[in-house]
Parts: structure tokens; C-alpha cells; sequence
């Protein structure tokens, strides 16, 4: 398994949006400088960046919350907390574990301590378009100021909206928030991160004739890591809004945080099924449940290992 690494090498993009003419679209680096923007201009609808790129220096980054520290937990939503009640009791995913029709990872953690109160499976999965490791790798931006939620990528367009539309669905937005954070400075990051099990790849665009990637892969350990990255975030009030009210769609998964606010991520393809979320209860308990798919027969298997996994965790509580 390889994850792109970033060292001196110089590249231009070019990057159109929506066919739009604009006057300015930054971008953006993390604090040790792995994108640098060196000129910006605008012909033909087009813009040529041209950037140079730094060796990455994971101990660089000047704020303590880069550095893997346990997340706060905001109890209400606009009111930072420090602690919240935790679970005591024993989370069993033998259901899981007994599930047919595809190979399934699973975890509960309980964000409130970090701990990772169960999980099952092993390997690596598909995650498709790699959208929550690049939430992960923009909340550490906004976090230390490199890449508030209100930058401008395009026509009265900010970073904050180009995720929320990422994050239902929008193949054209994922691949715009690719291309402004940059794959080799994803993947470098994910790599600072400790996540060796993690490979991205461009988003494979939906319409006809678009040219073919290979999709986003990445193990149970990596993203139950990403999330808790994500969950450091979650005071920003454009990453609650960028996970809120994620489709659970109409079958078995529908029931799962009912009387919680629930944020996640949902993404299916033609053998997965992939659920990340926060839920959050009314005593300021946040739960985090990942549900990763392979080789899955039917798009019903991946709800059900979600409702699974919730009913399992609401066990222990």
C-alpha cells in the first residue's frame, strides 16, 4: 500500500470552476509551507497556479490542537465544554461479527475520554471519495488559522460550502475541495498523521466520459483517527454544519440517533457502504460509530451493521 509523499517539486495547476470566470482563488497551505502560492492570474477562464512545494515538517505546526492531543467536547452548540459523562458499560459487536453478505469494520469510541470502547474487523476498505480525510486535514487548517471556513474558492464560494455539498453527495464540490487542499498535500498530511493504512486518490467525477480513478482506501484504525481529528473540530460551528443531518436514508440505519444530534458522513458505492458519525446525546455524551464495507452484497448489509453497531453502543449505556 503507498500514500503520495511530497518533497521539492514544482507543478502547475490548472483549475476550472464550473466554468465560471473568477478573479481569485487562493490556496492555501498548512503552517509548514507545503503549498505555497507563488502567482495567481486569471485568462480564458482559467486559472494557472503555480506552486512550490516544501518538505513536510509535522513538528512545525504551532498550535496544540495539531497535535493529537484529546478533543474538547461541546455539550451545547455554541458553548465549548471540557468533559462530558462517559460510558461505563461493556459494547459487544458479536452481531457484527456474524453479519453475512460482505466483510464489515466496525467501532464505537467514546469521544468524551478518546477511548475506543469496541471494534472489529481488519484490512484495508474502500472509502471512495477520500471526503473525511480531507475534513480531517481542513479542520487542523481551520484550527490553526491557515484556512478559516469562510476562504474564498470560487464565485461567493467558500471552503465550508464546497465541503457541505461534498458531504451530500456532490461529486463536482469533492473533487473542487481536492483540488484546493491538493492530493500530494492530503497525503502528506495523512502520512504526518500516522495513517500508513490510508491512500487517497483524485474523486471520481459522475459524469459520462470522465476519466477513471481508483478509489480512496484507507483501515478501521485511520479513520476511527480521523474522526476523533474531526471531533476536535466540532466547536467550529461550519463542521457542525458541514456533518449535520447526514442522509441515514429510509431503511435500517434510519433509526440510529434518534433523540441525538447526529453528524456524519455517509457514502455508498457498488460493494461498500461507509458510515462515520458523532452523535451527540442530550446529557453531552458524544458517541463515535464507523461502519467500513468491502465486497458487500447489497447496499441494505451496510445499513444494517450500522443499526447494529448503534444498538450496540446504546447497550453499554
Amino acid at each position: 500500500m503507498t500514500t503520495a509523499k511530497v518533497a521539492s517539486v514544482s507543478h502547475i495547476r490548472a483549475v476550472r470552476w464550473n466554468n465560471e470566470e473568477a478573479s481569485h482563488y487562493p490556496v492555501y497551505a498548512d503552517s509548514a509551507g507545503l503549498l505555497s502560492p507563488v502567482r495567481i492570474e486569471r485568462k480564458n477562464q482559467m486559472i494557472q497556479v503555480a506552486f512550490s512545494c516544501l518538505a513536510l515538517a509535522a513538528s512545525s505546526f504551532p498550535a496544540a490542537a495539531l497535535q493529537g492531543q484529546l478533543p474538547l467536547i461541546v455539550q451545547d452548540a455554541d458553548t465549548l465544554e471540557s468533559g462530558g459523562p462517559t460510558v461505563s458499560g461493556t459494547v459487544s459487536l458479536s452481531a457484527i461479527d456474524d453479519l453475512q453478505g460482505g466483510d464489515f469494520g466496525a467501532a464505537v469510541i467514546d469521544l468524551n475520554s478518546g477511548e475506543v470502547l469496541a471494534s472489529t474487523g481488519s484490512g484495508i476498505y474502500p472509502i471512495n471519495d477520500p471526503d473525511v480525510i480531507l475534513l480531517a486535514y481542513a479542520v487542523e487548517l481551520m484550527q490553526s488559522g491557515v484556512m478559516p471556513p469562510d476562504s474564498v474558492v470560487g464565485r461567493n464560494i467558500t471552503i465550508r460550502d464546497e465541503f457541505w455539498w461534498a458531504f451530500r453527495g456532490d461529486r463536482e464540490s469533492a473533487a473542487r475541495v481536492m483540488w484546493t487542499l491538493g492530493l500530494e498535500s492530503a497525503s502528506a498530511w495523512a502520512l504526518s498523521k500516522g495513517f500508513t493504512d490510508t491512500e487517497l486518490h483524485d474523486v471520481q467525477l459522475d459524469w459520462e466520459g470522465a476519466p477513471e480513478t481508483d478509489p480512496s482506501l484507507s483501515s478501521l484504525s485511520d479513520i476511527v483517527e480521523a474522526l476523533r481529528i474531526i471531533h476536535g473540530g466540532i466547536d467550529i460551528p461550519a463542521v457542525r454544519e458541514i456533518m449535520g443531518e447526514p442522509d441515514m436514508g429510509d431503511a435500517q440505519a434510519s433509526s440510529v440517533g434518534e433523540g441525538w444530534d447526529l453528524y456524519g458522513w455517509v457514502d455508498a458505492g457498488s460493494e461498500h457502504k461507509t458510515f462515520l458519525m458523532i452523535a451527540r446525546s442530550p446529557d453531552g455524551m458524544d458517541l463515535g460509530l464507523v461502519v467500513l464495507t468491502r465486497d458487500l452484497c447489497c447496499e441494505q448489509k451496510g445499513d444494517l451493521a450500522m443499526m447494529l453497531l448503534w444498538e450496540a453502543a446504546l447497550a453499554a449505556i
